[in-house]
């Protein structure tokens, strides 16, 4: 891939990590497999179909209620994956079906094994884009950070893929809560798993979108999904407070279609918002990229010359409003932190992610802070990726956690 290429798909959290093997599209075609590999779940259908899914919760339905899982055909040597349509109560009252992906090690646990939870990055609006339908990638190129030594210490490694990617419907993309709401709701969908004999512990970590995703499943966990023991959260050059990612976004021609792109994520949440409100017309003329491919919105976009009404982010405008909604949460201070920023980072600058790190502290967390000299928003990826299994399993042993919080 030209160098060129690359840098303009790193605004999009496009991983290093995640190689053309990892961004080809997972189609549900698999080998025979072996008896223990089989669910109590319903089965669903081979294929894309699998997505396919128009219809929704009943009335009875619950956060968690499985609807049918698909066993995935490149799970990491010695674990086993299945993708997983489940039931979320993506808002108070609203129940939508979300899709994600469930891992576990090869054979039974006689004790029960604990949770990790990858709430992953930007990924594209197009269905196909979603991490399920995906292929998984191996080794250092996965495209879910450390796996493979996360399979290895024994843990499930649970990820939603959010609502509205993967399934029909509209992607709430950068909408933290709903997407939180999502993630431990697949913490759910895993204990109704007998099988996996799942604990109900989790540690979880998030990188861009991610962690965003991080911040809000450690603000709600509490109160929205209390059965749940959280034990550290990771944040990987976390794209937090959207409001102020998008006015940092907005002074940058290459970062156009990142904010194009987060529009149709906030309207999915607040539908009475307006496009015409925020985008010119020549910008609007790029909305229908956003289905066309996974990051082909970046380059198209790239090109405008005056993309945003002159007030489309005036205190009192519709759209600053909704996003100030979005941002309006505080850390619960519940559980510790690990965070791993680069300092070249231009898209999750150090400033905005150390306003996180003093939000915790003044909560209450342990944050251990690591900060790389010279890495920018994709090559921070591996340096997380080596260090957080220890930092994980440490949380789930019990050791203090490391604390770098300012002092006084």
């Amino acid at each position: 891939m030209p160098a060129r290429q690359l840098r303009r798909r790193s605004v999009f959290a496009k991983t290093a990590v995640a190689t053309s093997v990892a961004a080809m599209v997972f189609t549900g075609s698999v080998s025979a497999e072996p008896e223990e590999d089989s669910l109590s779940a319903r089965p669903g259908p081979a294929g894309t179909t699998f997505w396919d899914v128009h219809e929704q919760p009943p009335e009875t339905a619950k956060p968690g209620d499985i609807y049918w899982v698909q066993p995935r055909s490149d799970a990491p040597s010695g674990a086993r994956g299945w993708n997983v349509i489940y039931v979320s109560e993506i808002q108070p009252g609203v129940e939508k079906y979300v899709s994600g992906e469930i891992y576990v090690p090869a054979g039974k646990s006689h004790t029960p094994r604990d949770v990790v939870l990858w709430n992953h990055e930007t990924t594209g609006s197009a269905d196909s884009c979603a991490p399920s339908r995906r292929s998984l990638g191996e080794g250092d190129q996965s495209r879910v950070p450390a796996i493979r030594a996360l399979l290895d210490q024994g843990h499930v490694v649970a990820m939603s893929d959010y609502p509205g990617q993967a399934l029909p419907g509209p992607s709430h993309y950068m909408v933290g809560q709903d997407n939180a709401r999502a993630s431990l709701d697949i913490l759910r969908a895993v204990r109704n798993l007998p099988e996996l004999n799942a604990s109900n512990r989790f540690v979880q970590y998030g990188w861009s979108q991610g962690g965003q995703t991080t911040m809000h499943v450690e603000s709600i966990a509490r109160t929205y999904a209390p059965e749940f023991e959280g034990l550290g959260s990771a944040l990987i050059a976390p794209a937090v407070r959207i409001r102020d990612l998008t006015l940092n976004s907005m002074q940058s021609p290459e970062l156009a279609g990142y904010v194009i792109a987060t529009l149709p994520g906030i309207k999915a949440a607040h539908p009475q918002l307006r496009y015409s409100d925020f985008l010119t017309g020549e910008a609007m003329e790029q909305l229908p990229v956003l289905a066309d491919g996974c990051f082909d919105i970046w380059d198209s976009a790239s090109a405008l010359r005056d993309p945003y009404q002159p007030d489309a982010m005036s205190p009192d405008s519709a759209w600053s409003k909704a996003l100030t909604e979005v941002d309006d949460f505080r850390p619960a201070g519940s559980i510790p932190f690990a965070i791993y920023q680069g300092s070249a980072d231009t898209t999750t600058p150090v400033e905005l992610t150390n306003r996180e790190r003093t939000a915790l502290c003044a909560a209450g967390s342990s944050v251990d802070y690591q900060e790389f000299d010279g890495l920018d928003h994709e090559s921070v990826v591996p340096e997380a990726a080596e260090r957080f299994p220890t930092w994980a399993a440490d949380r789930f042993a019990g050791t203090p956690a490391p604390n770098n919080c300012p002092q006084g």
